[in-house]
């Protein structure tokens, strides 16, 4: 049933599965701020490749199995049972709806755990935010999407049919229209002066409301962050999101947490953090990043 795997006093890391971690440890609207990670139907087999990790992590690759399908009906919400079956008229009985269907219960709990004032923010493949979005569209209600947030990155290969491909989608729900939101800044350089602009050392800059296309550096070899799992999103890109959308002392759930980078976001600002993720070695390096955090603050 995934038991507490790590404890302090900012929060817990549960191993296990998510939907019965959730079920079981979780209340109902009990969290601020959700942050989901999963997998994104890549196709892939991913392999940790670091230091504090290393060898085969997860297989991100999905089957037909109509005895799946039907459980996921079953444990799911009635409104997205039925954006999956409407899925199923387009997509057929394929490795995409396959996909959709095996998140589909953790989405109906996650539902489930969010305060009204809370927020929702599912980070997918742009080629997957199409289906994702008419799933949480059934959940949270169409008008309850905030943003399609683009984020774009310089790293991977180039495609020689296709344009490269350089972004991430990051879908934004609220729980209702009474909900958290910190608007926030940033800084734009120019390189003539004009009406607004300020000037440091490095030249011009305004600093500006962010958009919804965010330019955030991804996690590269080289970067002091990385800890070598696959997949691993920079500390930035929690941090915004973190800031955006809850206030000191609320509860920050992440149900896929891989390497706890939104944990340490969380610890980081002062929220108090829940992570749940099916791998052991993943729950390590999430425990020794947090550790490290710890220390870094006293």
């Amino acid at each position: 049933m995934g038991a507490p795997a790590f404890q302090t006093s900012w929060g817990t890391i549960y191993c296990g599965d998510n939907v019965a971690v959730l079920r079981r440890h979780i209340p109902d609207r009990s969290v601020n701020l959700i942050y989901a990670d999963p997998p994104f139907n890549s196709g892939h087999a991913y392999y940790a490749t670091g230091r504090r990790c290393e060898g085969p992590r997860f297989r991100d690759r999905w089957r037909w199995d109509d005895a799946a399908y039907r459980r996921a009906l079953a444990e799911s919400p009635a409104s997205l049972g039925r954006a999956l079956e409407a899925l199923r008229l387009i997509l057929g009985e394929s490795s995409t709806l396959a996909y959709c269907a095996a998140l589909a219960p953790c989405l109906g709990e996650l539902r489930r755990v969010l305060k009204a004032s809370g927020s929702l923010y599912l980070h997918c493949d742009a080629r997957m935010s199409h289906c994702l979005r008419l799933m949480l569209d059934a959940l949270f209600g169409r008008e309850r999407c905030r943003n399609e947030i683009v984020w774009a990155y310089r790293t991977g290969g180039a495609g020689k049919r296709h344009f490269a491909r350089k972004h991430d989608a990051i879908l934004f729900y609220t729980a209702s229209d009474d909900y958290t939101f910190h608007p926030q800044r940033e800084r734009v350089r120019y390189r003539k002066r004009f009406f607004g602009v300020q000037r440091d050392a490095h030249g011009y800059y305004a600093d500006v409301l962010l958009r919804d296309v965010w330019e955030i550096p991804a996690v590269i070899n080289v970067s002091a962050e990385r800890t070598g799992y696959p997949t691993q999103k920079p500390l930035a890109l929690l941090e915004r999101i973190v800031a955006a959308s809850s206030n000191a002392g609320d509860v920050v759930l992440d149900p896929y947490c891989g390497s706890g980078t939104t944990l340490v976001a969380a610890q980081k600002l002062g929220r108090r953090w829940i992570g749940i993720d099916a791998s052991e070695e993943a729950v390590k390096v999430a425990r020794a990043r947090l550790s490290q955090a710890e220390a870094q603050r006293e």
